[in-house]
């Protein structure tokens, strides 16, 4: 009797649990997607610095 109470629990907190890392993985996802939106139209931003290290070598184009 304890045992299929304990699993349907166990289950319960699993979905909770499941869901909720879900919904934060979507959360920050969408959170970082907004964020390189917004910073893409900044003035003066490398597409071609794709490790984020800086202008490392290439000629400035002005």
């Amino acid at each position: 009797m304890l045992s299929p109470l304990m699993f349907i629990i166990g289950f319960v907190i699993f979905l909770l649990y499941m869901s909720g890392l879900l919904w934060m993985i979507k959360k920050s996802h969408d959170d970082q997607r907004k964020k390189r939106q917004r910073d893409s139209g900044i003035k003066g931003v490398d597409e071609n610095d794709y490790d984020g290290g800086g202008n490392w070598g290439r000629f400035d184009n002005k």
